[in-house]
């Protein structure tokens, strides 16, 4: 089999034991297995597939049996756990994955070997001593550290390529976890490779020890890694958890951690919200960033005669003398969203440090999971006698995940001397701002561990995202995450609380096919506020549901019939539907609550517009034309259905008072143009026409478009002969 055939069958053969039809299932399994003509691989498959045929047996002959559902979940997971070993049998010696390589790379060599040499090169470090001052030591220090981090490099890759992991393999990584003399960052690193090696191949027993973790972790960092990693493995797998026993027992003993229920749903919260870090993103390229780059010269000049590589956004901010400059360049606005996104833990800076995941340390692919610590090669290689201060100033910074921390970093070791010595100094003017910072965190816990929680999984996700290889590996973000969707986590992220947080986050940001679905379980969970049928009414009107949002905007109706906003969305959906005769009513009910609204009033003069009654709409619009407020938004309907009813007169002065008055468009021209020629002015018709051309910029195509769309009322309904109304285009849009 190639890599294509590989790919294909195992999808075919977990598919069909995701919902449980084992026989089809084990009918590919054999091609596969087949194709390797290994006999282990053979025996395994002939076993499981006897003890299905005999329990398939058993059941057609009318036999109880009380275990029948346990052998089946053991049967399944032996199926999924053969069908990997069979991929990895059929991959490894064609595929190119950097996954087989260091599964072929490590897989004699020993866990605890790796370690063993990993302590005794941290023994040398301790025997050299920390006198940074001291060139020679400085050197063989560096030296030293990069063969400690080649080494946690190599037990981050033997833990991730164990597969599958025997009893041994999850006591010697226990061990290691549980080990007090072990860093915290190289522990950290075993928890992501855990991960990483269970996206690619599911295995209970690592699973297992990732969610025992939790409880067998003191630092909270490293709980909150554990269990993170946890969940989006567990969610990656929700159609075969239920059959691992081992796995839910173990996810039972976490309730009984104090932090375990708010944990779960930071973690939630911030996995929904990585969802809209595209978003923020091209928000940022689109939008925010050029807006900041269209600043004049006369504004740059103004503020300090700099270039606009050398301007300093936040030092701008920050003088008041400027912000008069600001406010009138929209920069302000732009800036206070910007800040607000980042204040909501908005992934802001993605986009930024993408550019700056090139270097070379960004090759290694543990370097992506690693967290931002001391001790490190590029710190006393770059920095010498700086990098204790500069490290202690990135540690407290945080607005940074630790990925963007070594960008950072690498990109300061990189600049010239001058640049690198300025940078310096910035960043240490900020350093109380920083440390006040980390303090306010500090003070509260629960936001101390939601810097936690959102800071890896912004690491998490530039390595999915980013990392040159990434199509080797499952795209977790590319789903949306919804753990409510997973039996076992339901119970811990299904109050109402979590569920209004994440509703109202789909909704303001968008995803209202998501938001309908999380206000839909708050309702079930019969504690929700009558509100919540609005928002889903709102959402599905968004999405042109009109008849389901009439239904969710009616059950809201029932509790408050006296809502103004709640009346005029039904209205407006009734004009969606064409339903104008409800339209009207409900606009007219929007109306009594409202009396003074224009727009109320000009909706339904539109309504009687849409449905043809030109006389009754012509009413509304001088009742809103009378209105406070009311700023010409009634002129142009006035003018129009003054045309169709026969009023011309009253539609020339109108449109005069349009293009005398207020800002004309090409749509007033030739509105105008009609009327004109209607009233036989054919002169006057064309030099308004032609204006409206001029408008168009002169875009036959676009303007014919335009002219013609009309052809319904001015032909049709006004006598216009066909011929003249073609030859009237041709005159105006010749020879300009």
């Amino acid at each position: 089999m190639d890599k294509a055939e590989i790919s294909k069958y195992r999808k075919l053969v977990t598919q069909y034991l995701d919902s449980r039809q084992l026989v089809l299932a084990l009918k590919y399994l054999k091609a596969m297995i087949d194709d390797t003509q290994q006999w282990e691989l053979s025996e395994e498959l002939k076993q499981i597939t006897t003890s299905y045929h005999y329990m398939l047996q058993y059941m057609s002959q009318g036999v109880l049996d009380p275990q029948r559902d346990n052998i089946l979940s053991q049967i399944i997971a032996d199926t999924y756990l053969l069908t990997d070993k069979t991929v990895i049998a059929l991959a490894a010696s064609q595929s190119t994955h950097i996954f087989y390589q260091r599964n072929q790379q490590y897989r004699n060599r020993a866990l605890k070997a790796i370690v063993d040499d990993y302590f005794a090169e941290r023994n040398k470090l301790q025997l050299i001593g920390e006198n940074v001052e001291d060139t020679h030591n400085n050197e063989a220090m560096t030296e030293i550290l990069r063969q400690c981090e080649t080494l946690e490099s190599d037990i981050f890759n033997k833990v991730w390529s164990i597969f599958p992991a025997t009893a041994a393999d999850v006591e010697d990584i226990s061990a290691l976890l549980g080990n007090e003399n072990l860093p915290a960052h190289v522990k950290s690193l075993v928890l992501s490779a855990l991960m990483l090696g269970l996206s690619k191949f599911f295995d209970a027993p690592k699973l297992e020890l990732l969610i025992k973790s939790y409880i067998m972790l003191n630092d909270s960092d490293l709980k909150l890694r554990a269990l993170i990693n946890a969940v989006i493995i567990i969610f990656l797998y929700r159609n075969r958890i239920a059959i691992y026993d081992d796995i839910l027992t173990a996810l039972k003993q976490l309730e009984g951690e104090p932090d375990f229920i708010s944990d779960m749903q930071l973690i939630f919260t911030r996995l929904i919200h990585s969802r809209n870090t595209e978003n923020i993103s091209q928000k940022l390229h689109d939008i925010i960033t050029p807006e900041l780059n269209k600043m004049s010269s006369e504004l740059l000049d103004k503020i300090k005669g700099k270039t606009p590589s050398a301007l300093d956004i936040t030092e701008i901010e920050e003088n008041p003398q400027w912000q008069e400059w600001l406010d009138k360049s929209g920069i302000t606005n732009k800036l206070d969203e910007l800040n607000e996104l980042q204040m909501q833990g908005g992934d802001v800076f993605i986009s930024t440090f993408s550019k700056l995941k090139s270097f070379p340390f960004f090759n290694t692919l543990s370097n992506w999971f690693l967290p931002y610590h001391k001790n490190t090669s590029i710190m006393t290689s770059m920095f010498g006698t700086k990098s204790i201060p500069l490290t202690s100033l990135f540690s407290v910074m945080p607005i940074l995940c630790d990925s963007d921390k070594y960008s950072m970093l690498i990109y300061i070791a990189s600049a010239p001397e001058s640049q690198r010595n300025m940078l310096f100094q910035q960043f240490d003017e900020h350093r109380e701002q920083f440390q006040e910072l980390q303090s306010e965190d500090a003070q509260s816990v629960i936001k101390m561990r939601d810097n936690i929680v959102n800071r890896y999984i912004q690491d998490l996700y530039r390595f999915f995202k980013l990392f040159s290889r990434r199509r080797e590996f499952m795209s977790i973000f590319d789903t949306n995450i919804n753990l409510t969707e997973v039996e076992c986590l339901k119970p811990y992220i299904s109050d109402t609380s979590t569920l209004s947080v994440i509703a109202e986050f789909y909704f303001k940001n968008g995803f209202y096919e998501d938001a309908i679905g999380f206000y839909r379980q708050m309702v079930a969970n019969h504690d929700a506020d009558p509100h919540v049928y609005q928002k889903i009414g709102f959402a599905q009107q968004s999405l042109g549901k009109y008849r389901e949002a009439l239904k969710n905007y009616s059950r809201y109706e029932l509790v408050d019939n006296a809502d103004a906003w709640n009346t005029k969305q039904m209205a407006q959906c009734y004009r969606s539907l064409h339903e104008h005769d409800m339209a009207i009513e409900y606009y007219n009910k929007a109306l009594e609550l409202s009396p003074q609204s224009v727009n109320l009033c000009l909706s339904v003069g539109h309504c009687h517009l849409d449905k043809g009654d030109y006389e009754n709409a012509l009413k509304q619009y001088y009742k809103a034309d009378f209105m406070p407020k009311a700023k010409h938004r009634a002129w142009r309907p006035i003018a129009w259905c003054s045309l169709l009813t026969g009023k011309h007169e009253q539609a020339v002065n109108y449109y005069e008072k349009i293009i005398n008055d207020d800002t004309p468009t090409s749509q007033d021209y030739l509105n105008y143009g009609h009327v004109l020629q209607v009233m036989g002015r054919i002169a006057e018709a064309i030099t308004q026409y032609r204006k409206s051309f001029e408008l168009e910029k002169n875009d036959s195509e676009a303007f014919s478009e335009l002219y013609l769309a009309d052809a319904k009322y001015l032909v049709h309904k006004l006598g216009i002969p066909s011929s003249d109304y073609a030859l009237m285009l041709d005159a105006v849009i010749n020879d300009i």
